[in-house]
Order: structure tokens, then C-alpha cells, then sequence
């Protein structure tokens, strides 16, 4: 019987060595050492770079905000973005105040008409890009599309002979059309995303399975290829925060449903702001005092006239030998800029597990519905 070794060299010179493991080298910044955490198990770096992702959730909830940070991060890199603007609604002059450069050649803008023209445009960039060697080697790519819900199959506007169907021509057939390219198509998307240094991200708009009584009934749109193909499933659910009134943010919960590069089921929570000018806003201050407030890191007791501990006012912690109440906090350290914000963050644990959004009792053979994420 032949040795391991004796075989891995008869196997060389007919089919070649064994491939490198799909390793991911290279995690782009959200801007939030929580979310950060939940996927990568590190304080800093969330997306992973050579995989397919999913962000979904419902309106308002900052999918295309949380998409426009990971662009911006990779250009911080040197890389380049690219965002498939299928719903129509990116704007270009307020991306820049998410950190975005919008530059044609810094960023790769585009509106395609169907699912099949915006994957040639995509495989066609990034090859060129990687090919002509336009940007460094090591430097990632973030190519977004916007949504996968409104990527427009070709069959559905024309027919066979390439003409433009009558929408009154349509039928219950079109809806399974997008379910079959992506099954055509992701397959051949997730090798370009590994092969070129890619971080194909997909938002996707929820929807909710009809007859659910138990477990989450929301599902995503596309069918059952994406979810097999995406290596992490960011599922958003999200609250009003009001003042009086006035609907003025939303407090988002991220879960990640599935995550191929660290332990699934772990979630984040924070505030995104709407601002007067349309945009919305990461509120990375409050929400990361908010988690050290949770996690009991930052300080809650004082002691009184007589030296007694006491605890300090509701809403309140000690900073820096003061009482001050957490928004005001909040506001001083984005006063304080980076170097504010580092001061919260040298509070964070070395080694800190996020929390798993639920419990699986694996010795029972319940459905992975049942589970119950924390979102």
C-alpha cells in the first residue's frame, strides 16, 4: 500500500498540488467594534474580503448606509468600490458624508437594466482591475448591489427573440425567474469574489412566509441558492427612537443569521440617526456607550459626602471622575473626535464572545426555525 507521500506525488504530475484553503485574508471596517466583534470575533474588521454577503432588513433600518461604510473602508485600503444601483434611489452627493469618495475610478457607479447585465459588469471590472494591475495586489475590492430583490432577470423584459415584452404579457411564471438566476449565476459570482479579492455584498428586502405560527416567518427574496452561497446573512431588525413625537432614528439589532468565518447567532445593536439633509448617521458614540453601560464597563458608582459608595443618577455614568449622563457623554466624545472615540474603545475587553442570540437544545430534532434570534 502506497504512503501518503508516495500517492500526493502520483497525484502532482497528473492533476497538479493541492489549492490553497480559502482563507480570508482581509476584513473591511464597519466603524462599529461591536458589529465588528459579531462577525469577525474582533474588535476591528467585519466584512470579509474573497466572500458573498447578504444585508438584509426592513426600510429605514441603514442597509445601504452599513454597505456605503464597507465601500469607504475599502478605499481607505487603496481598493476600490463598485455599487449596482438597481432600486435607483444612491445618491452620490450624499454618500461622500458616510466617508465615500465618489470619483469615477475611485468608485464604479452603475444602474443596470437586468440581473445579467449587472454581473458581466461586475466580472468584466474586476477582472480589468485585477488583470491590469490598477490598483495594489493585496488591496480589496467592495462591489455592492443594490438590491437583489430589484435585479431585473432578462426574461422578464424580453422575449426570446430580444424583444421587449408587453407587461401585460407577464405572468406567475416571471416570479420564479429571479430564484433561477441566481442559481445560474451565484455559482461563477462567489469564484470571482474569491479568486479577485472581492467583498460582494448584497442587500436584500424581507419578506414574510405565509402560515408561519412558530419561529421567524421572514425570509429574503431569490430562492434557495443565495442562502447557500453567501458566507454571512446580516438580518437587521429595527425600533423608532422618537423625541416627543418626531420619529428621529431607528435603534437597529444586527443578527448574523448565518456566518461561515465565525460562530452564526451572535448580534449588535445601535442607533442610526436621521439628519436633516436626508442622510442618515452611524451614532457610534452613543451606541458604544451603551454597550459598555450593558456590559457593565463603564462606571456606576460614586461615593457620597461621607465616603459611602453610592450609586450614581438613572441615565448617569462616572467619567473621568464626573457624573454625566450618557447622551452628554456620547456628545463629548464625538466633541473629542478619534481620540475621544479611542477612549471608549480602550474599555472594550481583549478577548471579549459576543453574546449567542439563542440557545439550541441539539438533542432535540426540532427545525432550525424554531430558533429565535435575538433581532
Amino acid at each position: 500500500m502506497a504512503s501518503a507521500s508516495d500517492i500526493a506525488k502520483a497525484l502532482f504530475g497528473v492533476i497538479g498540488n493541492n489549492d490553497d484553503e480559502a482563507t480570508v485574508k482581509h476584513w473591511l471596517e464597519s466603524g462599529f467594534p461591536p458589529l465588528n466583534n459579531a462577525s469577525s470575533n474582533s474588535w476591528s474588521g467585519c466584512f470579509p474580503v474573497g466572500r458573498m454577503i447578504e444585508i438584509a432588513g426592513p426600510p429605514s433600518s441603514g442597509k445601504t448606509a452599513i454597505a456605503t461604510r464597507a465601500m469607504a473602508a475599502a478605499q481607505e485600503l487603496g481598493g476600490i468600490a463598485g455599487f449596482m444601483d438597481h432600486e435607483r434611489s444612491f445618491s452620490l452627493k450624499l454618500a461622500p458624508r458616510l466617508g465615500l469618495d465618489t470619483t469615477p475610478g475611485r468608485l464604479v457607479y452603475r444602474k443596470p437594466e437586468t440581473f445579467e447585465q449587472s454581473i458581466a459588469i461586475f466580472a468584466t471590472a474586476v477582472r480589468t482591475i485585477r488583470e491590469k494591475k490598477l490598483i495594489p495586489a493585496d488591496a480589496p475590492i467592495c462591489w455592492v448591489w443594490d438590491s437583489l430583490a430589484a435585479m431585473t432577470p432578462h426574461a422578464i423584459l424580453y422575449d426570446e427573440k430580444g424583444n421587449l415584452r408587453a407587461i401585460d404579457k407577464r405572468n406567475m411564471k416571471d416570479k420564479l425567474e429571479l430564484a433561477v438566476c441566481t442559481s445560474t449565476h451565484f455559482p461563477s459570482v462567489a469564484q470571482i469574489t474569491e479568486d479577485y479579492g472581492v467583498c460582494s455584498i448584497f442587500l436584500n428586502q424581507m419578506r414574510n412566509k405565509i402560515g408561519v405560527s412558530f419561529g421567524d416567518p421572514r425570509k429574503t427574496t431569490g430562492g434557495d441558492a443565495p442562502e447557500f452561497y453567501f458566507s454571512q446573512r446580516l438580518w437587521l431588525s429595527a425600533s423608532q427612537i422618537k423625541v416627543g413625537t418626531e420619529v428621529v432614528g431607528m435603534e437597529v439589532t444586527g443578527g448574523f443569521r448565518k456566518n461561515k468565518v465565525n460562530r452564526p447567532f451572535q448580534t449588535a445593536k445601535w442607533r442610526f440617526m436621521f439628519q436633516p439633509d436626508g442622510t442618515g448617521r452611524f451614532d457610534r458614540e452613543r451606541s458604544l456607550v451603551e454597550f459598555l453601560n450593558e456590559q457593565g464597563l463603564l462606571e456606576t458608582m460614586t461615593v457620597d459626602d461621607k465616603g459611602k459608595p453610592k450609586e450614581v443618577k438613572k441615565g448617569h455614568v462616572l467619567w473621568e471622575g464626573k457624573q454625566i449622563g450618557r447622551e452628554a457623554l456620547a456628545r463629548q466624545i464625538e466633541a473629542e473626535g478619534e481620540a475621544g472615540f479611542k477612549k471608549l474603545t480602550a474599555l472594550l475587553p481583549p478577548e471579549y464572545q459576543a453574546p449567542i442570540a439563542a440557545e439550541v437544545d441539539i438533542s432535540t430534532d426540532e427545525p432550525e426555525t424554531d430558533v429565535q434570534e435575538a433581532a
